[in-house]
C-alpha cells in the first residue's frame, strides 16, 4: 500500500514513479524436494518418465523415480529407489519408455519386467571406450537425437605429479561419442577438457559446456560437429594421424590442428563449472525466453541461459544470468507445466549450497524486463526487451559501460581476460514500439567477447532492469571478410612448474588443527540450515573447518608465525557472518557477508582494517558472491620491518587480495605497531581467523613465505656436505642410494646413508628433498653408525597418510600430525641443533617457516653422523643442496 501511494503521489507532482527494489525471486521462485532420510542425491541424470514422473540418476550409483515431482509443498513428493550399484550415473534419458543411463564404463538400458518401480535387468548396449581407473575419468550425457543416436562425453584424466596436465591414457579420453541404436560407437569429436554438459537445439544440432582449465580459458559452450577439434590435445592421441605415427600429443605445445570456435564464452565471474544445457520450448511457462538454452552452474549455483544466432553460417550469441542461489547445479531439465527442475552436485568439484538434491525453478507468472535477445550489428546491436521502455528516461550513451577482450591459448590452467578495451557507445535508439534499442558503438571486431552494462534502462511502468549485463562472443563480424582470427589465442606457452605445491606449507591437511590453538572448531561437512540461513548445519565429513563445536569458539590461531606471507584458503559464510582473517595480531582482511553491496564499505568482504586508528579500507572490486558459496582467497601480505635499535621502518602492506581471482585490493599500506618487538629483522607473528559469535566455515588453508631481504649472515659458513658423488659415504641395509643429475636418490629396501665425519653436534643443516607419493624416509642427525635401528636425532620426511609423525616430526620425541608438504615436491628442510644447559635444542623449518621447536632436557644424543634413511620398498626420496654449518 505504501509503494502505491508513493506512485500516486509521484504522477501527481509529475514525476514518474521508480519501482520498489527488485528481486530475482520475485520473478522465479525456488524450492527443493525432500529426499528420503539419510539419502543424499547427488545428481548426474534426470528426465521425466512417460507419465509425468521424475527420475535422477546419482553419482553414487543409485537411479530414484519421483512420484508427484510437482507437488505444490515439495515435500509430499515420494521416492522410489529404482536400481543401485551402478558406476557414477552422470546421465540419463527417458527415451519411447526406455530407461537409459550412462555409467562411468557403460552405457545401460534398466529394465523394470514386472512394472514394479525397481530395476530387474541391467543390459550392456555400449562400453567401448577406456576407462583407467584415474579419478577424474567422468563419462558424461545423455542426449538422443531424433533417429535414436545416444550422445556421450568423456573426461581426460589427471595424474600426480602434474596434475594440471589432462591426458588420454586409454581411448577416446577428451572424445564426444556417439553410440547409434545398435550399440555400435563412432568417436566423433576431439579436443574436449571436462565436457559435463551436453544437449540439442531446435533444429537437433549437438552442443556441449566444457570447464575452464588447461587448454581451456574459461566455461565455453560449443557447436559440436563431426571430426572437429575442440582445443584440448590429448585427444589427438586417438586420431588416425597420431596412432599410424605412434606419437603422442604434446601436454605444453599447442597443436598445429584448428580449432572450433566457441558460440559462446561465459565470464569467469558467472561460470566457472557449467553443467549441461536444455531448450525452452516450454510455449512460455518459464517466462519469455522461449527457443533459448538453459544452462545449470555448479560453482556459483546459477541458472543461465544463451540466445545464439548464426553469423555467415555458424553460431555465437550471447548469454545471461537468470537465477542465483539455486545450488550446485549440474543437470537441469524441464516439466510439462514449465517448472525447470536442476539436479545438484558438487562433491570434490566445489559449488554453492544446496550441494545435493533437486531444485525446483518456477516462474511466478509476472515479467521482469530484462534484454530477451542481442543481435549483432556491424557497429552495435540491436537489443530486445521483454517489456517496452520509457521513451522519456532513455540513459545517455556515456553512461553505458561496453569493453571486448580475449584469452590465451596455452596449457596453464585457465586463463584471465586479456587485451581489455573499452569500446564507446555512441549513440542510442529506441523502436516506435519501445521493444528494441539499437546500440551503435565504436568499431567491433571479430575473434573478440563483448561484455556490456546497461545502466538506467528501465520499462514504461518503470521497473528497473533486473539484469543490466550481457556478453557476447564475436567469431565473425555480419559483414567484411571472414576472419580467421579467435577468441582464445595461441600465446608463448607459460614457464615450466615442477610443481604447483612448490614453496607451500599445507596447514589443515591430516589433522586438521594439530598446528592450531583452537576451541569449538570442527573437522565436518557444512552446508547453510535451510531453517534459518544465519547458521551451518554440520555432518560427518572433512571438508570444512567450523566454529560449531560443543565448546564455545575460540579464535582459530595458528601456532606458526609468519611475516612476508601469500596466504591461500577457502571460506564459507552464513547470511549475515562476521569474520576476519588477522595478520601480525593487528591487521584485518574482513570476511563477511554483507547483503547489499551496491557501495562498497569498510564492513564489507575483502575489506582493510588495522587497528583503532585506522579507517579501514573498503574493497576495490566485489570480488565475494552470497552465503553459501565456497570462496577462494589469496593475499600476498607484507610484514613490518624494524631496525637493529626495534624502530619500525617500514609499514605492513597488502600486495594483493584476491576472492575468486578478482583482485579487491593492491598495494595497501597500513600504519600502527604489531604485537611485540623485532631488531633488525621482519616481524612474526601467528595467523589468526576470528570467531566472532557467527559461523564461518574455512578450508585448504596454505601459507607461503615471499621472498624477502635475508638477514644478515644467513648464507655464510655453510658447508657442501654432499658434492656430487657418494665418496666416503657408508650404506648400511640395502644398498638403494645412487646419484642421478646431481641428486642423491634412495629406494629399494630399507637402508641409511651416513656421512663421512660422525663427530658432529652442534650445527645447521640444510637440504632440498622431495618424497613420492607414499613414501617415508628420515634425515638423521648426532646418529651412531650402526645396523638395525641408529640411534641418533632424526626429523621425519614422510608422505604416507597412514603414518601419523609427518615431515616436520622430531620422532617420537615431539610429532607433527599435519601434512605440511605434497608428495613429489621439492621443498626447503632446515634443522638447528644445540646444546646448552637446559638440554639439546632442536628446531626444525620447512619452507622458511619454523614448524618444530623441542627442547630435550635428557641431551638423549650427544654427537655423531648425519645420516638419510630409505624406509621400504616403493619409497623414493631425493636429496640436493645438502648444507651443514658448524
Amino acid at each position: 500500500m505504501r509503494e502505491e501511494l508513493l506512485a500516486l503521489v509521484a504522477l501527481a507532482c509529475g514525476v514518474q514513479p521508480v519501482v520498489a527494489l527488485q528481486s530475482e525471486a520475485d520473478y522465479w521462485t525456488v524450492d527443493y524436494l525432500t529426499p528420503p532420510s539419510g539419502e543424499v542425491l547427488e545428481v548426474g541424470g534426470i528426465d521425466f518418465l512417460p507419465d509425468g514422473r521424475l527420475i535422477v540418476s546419482t553419482r553414487r550409483g543409485q537411479v530414484w523415480i519421483i512420484d508427484d515431482p510437482l507437488a505444490e509443498d515439495p515435500a509430499d513428493a515420494g521416492f522410489t529407489l529404482f536400481a543401485e550399484g551402478l558406476w557414477e550415473g552422470l546421465g540419463l534419458n527417458v527415451h519411447d519408455g526406455e530407461i537409459f543411463v550412462l555409467q562411468r564404463t557403460e552405457l545401460s538400458r534398466l529394465v523394470d519386467i514386472d512394472g514394479d518401480d525397481i530395476c530387474d535387468e541391467i543390459e550392456t548396449i555400449c562400453n567401448d571406450w577406456g576407462v583407467s581407473g584415474n579419478y577424474h575419468e567422468f563419462a558424461f550425457g545423455l542426449p538422443i537425437d531424433d533417429e535414436g543416436n545416444f550422445y556421450v562425453s568423456l573426461n581426460v584424466s589427471f595424474f600426480s605429479p602434474e596434475w594440471w596436465h589432462g591426458k588420454s591414457p586409454v581411448s577416446y579420453r577428451g572424445w564426444v561419442l556417439k553410440i547409434r541404436p545398435d550399440g555400435q560407437m563412432e568417436p566423433f569429436a576431439s579436443g574436449v577438457r571436462s565436457p559435463c554438459g551436453l544437449g540439442l537445439n531446435s533444429e537437433g544440432d549437438l552442443f556441449y559446456t566444457d570447464n575452464q582449465g588447461d587448454w581451456m580459458p574459461v566455461c565455453p559452450i560449443f557447436h559440436v560437429k563431426k571430426d572437429a577439434f575442440y582445443g584440448h590435445p590429448a585427444s589427438l592421441d586417438w586420431t588416425e594421424q597420431y596412432l599410424e605415427s605412434q606419437t603422442l600429443a604434446s601436454d605444453k605445445v599447442p597443436p598445429a590442428r584448428r580449432r572450433q570456435n566457441a558460440a559462446c564464452w561465459i565470464p569467469y565471474d558467472w561460470s566457472r563449472s557449467t553443467g549441461n544445457l536444455v531448450m525452452d520450448e516450454t510455449g512460455g511457462k518459464f517466462g519469455p525466453f522461449e527457443g533459448q538454452m538453459i544452462l545449470g552452474e555448479v560453482t556459483n549455483g546459477l541458472i543461465l541461459r544463451a540466445q545464439l544466432e548464426k553469423v555467415r553460417g555458424e553460431y555465437q550469441g550471447a548469454c545471461f544470468i537468470v537465477r542465483r542461489q539455486v545450488g550446485s547445479t549440474c543437470r537441469v531439465a524441464f516439466a510439462e507445466d514449465g517448472t525447470l527442475f536442476a539436479g545438484l552436485t558438487n562433491r570434490g568439484w566445489g559449488g554453492m549450497n544446496p550441494a545435493d538434491g533437486v531444485a525446483r525453478v518456477r516462474w511466478t507468472g509476472k515479467t521482469p524486463l530484462e534484454m530477451k535477445e542481442v543481435h549483432l550489428l556491424q557497429r552495435g546491436f540491436e537489443v530486445t526487451f521483454t517489456q517496452p521502455l520509457d521513451p522519456e528516461r532513455l540513459p545517455a550513451p556515456e553512461d553505458q559501460k561496453v569493453f571486448d577482450y580475449d584469452y590465451d591459448y596455452w596449457w596453464e590452467y585457465g586463463s584471465p581476460e586479456r587485451d581489455h578495451f573499452d569500446i564507446p557507445v555512441e549513440s542510442l535508439s529506441l523502436s516506435e514500439d519501445g521493444l528494441v534499442l539499437t546500440m551503435t558503438v565504436g568499431e567491433l571486431a571479430p575473434g573478440r567477447v563483448v561484455r556490456a552494462r546497461l545502466s538506467g534502462v528501465v520499462a514504461a511502468d518503470g521497473t528497473p532492469l533486473l539484469h543490466e549485463e550481457f556478453a557476447y562472443t564475436i567469431n565473425q563480424l555480419p559483414e567484411g571478410p571472414l576472419s580467421e582470427k579467435q577468441v582464445v589465442k595461441v600465446v608463448p606457452p607459460p614457464p615450466a612448474r615442477e610443481s604447483e605445491e612448490a614453496g607451500w606449507l599445507r596447514l589443515t591437511w591430516g589433522d586438521a588443527t594439530d598446528l592450531w590453538e583452537s576451541s569449538g572448531w570442527e573437522l565436518v561437512h557444512a552446508e547453510i540450515d535451510p531453517s534459518d540461513q544465519t547458521r551451518f548445519t554440520t555432518s560427518p565429513g572433512n571438508s570444512a573447518l567450523c566454529n560449531t563445536g560443543d565448546e564455545v569458539p575460540s579464535d582459530f590461531v595458528s601456532k606458526v608465525e609468519l611475516g612476508d606471507v601469500q596466504l591461500r584458503m577457502a571460506f564459507m559464510l552464513p547470511e549475515g557472518s562476521d569474520s576476519g582473517v588477522f595478520f601480525q595480531g593487528r591487521y584485518e582482511l574482513q570476511l563477511s557477508d554483507t547483503p547489499d553491496r551496491s557501495e562498497a564499505l569498510s564492513t564489507d568482504c575483502g575489506a582493510l582494517s588495522g587497528g583503532d586508528d585506522f579507517d579501514g579500507v573498503p574493497p576495490e572490486r566485489d570480488g565475494y558472491s552470497a552465503a553459501g558459496v565456497w570462496h577462494d582467497l589469496e593475499v600476498f601480505f607484507r610484514a613490518p620491518r624494524f631496525d637493529l635499535q626495534g624502530r619500525k621502518i617500514a609499514n605492513a602492506r597488502f600486495e594483493r587480495v584476491s576472492i575468486d581471482d578478482v583482485v579487491v585490493q593492491e598495494n595497501v599500506e597500513l600504519p600502527g605497531p604489531t604485537l611485540g618487538g623485532w631488531k633488525g629483522e621482519t616481524a612474526l607473528a601467528p595467523l589468526r581467523i576470528q570467531s566472532t559469535g557467527s559461523h564461518i566455515a574455512i578450508g585448504n588453508v596454505q601459507v607461503k613465505t615471499l621472498e624477502s631481504e635475508r638477514e644478515p649472515g644467513a648464507d655464510k659458513g655453510w658447508v657442501p656436505l654432499f658434492d656430487g658423488d657418494l665418496e666416503g659415504w657408508t650404506t648400511i641395509g640395502d644398498d638403494a642410494w645412487t646419484v642421478e643429475d646431481g641428486v642423491m636418490v634412495g629406494s629399494g629396501e630399507r637402508s641409511h646413508l651416513f656421512s663421512p665425519r660422525g663427530d658432529y653436534t652442534d650445527f645447521d643443516l640444510r637440504a632440498e628433498i622431495k618424497i613420492n607419493d607414499g613414501g617415508n624416509s628420515g634425515l638423521y642427525f648426532r646418529v651412531a653408525q650402526g645396523p638395525g635401528w641408529p640411534a641418533g636425532y632424526e626429523a621425519q620426511i614422510n608422505s604416507n597418510f597412514a603414518d601419523p609423525q609427518k615431515s616436520g616430526s622430531l620422532y617420537n620425541l615431539s610429532p607433527l600430525l599435519v601434512h605440511l608438504v605434497s608428495q613429489d615436491t621439492w621443498f626447503d628442510y632446515r634443522i638447528s641443533c644445540r646444546t646448552n644447559a637446559a638440554g639439546t635444542r632442536v628446531r626444525i623449518w620447512i619452507n622458511d617457516v619454523l614448524v618444530n621447536d623441542y627442547l630435550d632436557r635428557a641431551e638423549t644424543y650427544k654427537a655423531g653422523h648425519i645420516a638419510l634413511q630409505q624406509h621400504h620398498q616403493g619409497s623414493v626420496v631425493e636429496v640436493r643442496k645438502l648444507e651443514i654449518r658448524e
